[in-house]
């Protein structure tokens, strides 16, 4: 005979009440399994997490990615890294770094098969970036990053590109963007924080203000007479001859302009169907003494044979954190759609 006394009771009802809750656990697990439910991202904009081994870390190929991520961002008036860094050990990778927003595994061993590298979007967390690396040694690691090293850091680039973006979607200007969309016959996403500025049929210009600087945003247009028109030197001298107009400085005869003596940088490439040039470089108010860094599309409507450009610039004299701000405005103007083949009214 089995006898069941009270401790026994209370016993049997713990038992349940745990049951219970990993039944509960289980159907929620699954439920979220399936809906593909993945936290949010850990980190601020920029950063990245390299899981690496100590032996890894001090090799070549080890030393080779880390200068790789924190190599300086191109058109920016002091230094910054494309990426700040923190390196761990795998064993230190636990779940609460698993969801690190820029996130980079290095496996080391020679019983891996191949020297692969595999790019990854929201694997433990959303919006992830996170690239697989294997390789048989060291040598061989360094061989792979090197010869991807484009590859790598436009992917990031382009994740957090994507982030900023998605958040925008979620916070635009309405007011703004119809009366921008309807002035240039296009459409872009424009955060909430921007506003009008003085401007003209031919010039739209709108800012943001807060208290660590200014970030701004100028639309113009040209017509497209060739190839020509796509050169570095025809499109700044658009950009100074349209700044001289239409943005004067702070005092009197002041006005801003591009910093010749600092490398433009150049690049063509093609967005939302769009061929476009990208150029980055520092401007400056002529016979003033503010600068900083701007980011320039030129983008070619071949419908109706123009150049729509968006010409961008940060003002953050205090601090020399402008890499992340340059990239929102790279988020924005990566966003620009032009508007379908005008209607001819028949006559």
């Amino acid at each position: 005979m089995i006898i069941i006394n009270n401790s026994t009771n209370m016993l049997v009802k713990r038992l349940k009440y745990v049951l219970l809750i990993a039944v509960a656990v289980s159907y929620v697990s699954c439920k979220n399994e399936k809906d593909g439910y993945k936290p949010n991202v850990a980190g601020s904009a920029g950063e990245m997490l390299i899981v690496m081994d100590d032996k890894v870390k001090s090799s070549t190929g080890g030393q080779s990615i880390q200068y790789m991520m924190i190599q300086p961002y191109l058109g920016l008036p002091q230094e910054e890294p494309h990426f700040n860094i923190s390196v761990v050990p795998h064993r230190s990778l636990t779940s609460s770094l698993k969801i690190f927003r820029n996130l980079v595994l290095v496996q080391i061993s020679p019983n891996v098969k191949a020297d692969t590298i595999k790019y990854y979007e929201n694997m433990w967390a959303r919006p992830q970036a996170s690239v697989r690396i294997t390789a048989t040694d060291t040598t061989a690691f360094r061989e792979l990053i090197e010869r991807n090293e484009i590859l790598l850091l436009s992917f990031f680039n382009k994740m957090e590109r994507k982030r900023s973006q998605n958040y925008f979607k979620k916070y635009p200007n309405p007011d703004l963007m119809q009366l921008w969309g309807k002035q240039w016959n296009a459409t872009m996403t424009i955060p909430t924080g921007f506003h009008k500025n003085k401007g003209n049929e031919n010039f739209a210009w709108m800012s943001e203000e807060a208290e660590w600087g200014t970030m701004g945003i100028m639309t113009y247009e040209f017509p497209y007479i060739g190839e020509g028109t796509f050169s570095k030197e025809y499109l700044l001298n658009k950009r100074d001859s349209m700044l001289n107009k239409n943005l004067p400085g702070p005092s009197k005869g002041s006005y801003m302009t591009t910093e010749h003596g600092y490398p433009v940088m150049y690049k063509r490439n093609k967005v939302n169907g769009l061929e476009a040039v990208e150029l980055r470089g520092l401007w400056k108010v002529q016979n003033d003494m503010m600068g900083g860094p701007f980011l320039l599309r030129a983008h070619w409507d071949k419908v109706r044979n123009r150049v729509l450009v968006t010409d961008g610039y940060v003002y953050c004299p205090e601090k020399p954190e402008k890499r992340n701000k340059i990239r929102q405005l790279e988020a924005i103007m990566y966003s620009l759609k032009v508007g379908k083949e005008p209607k001819i009214e028949k006559k």
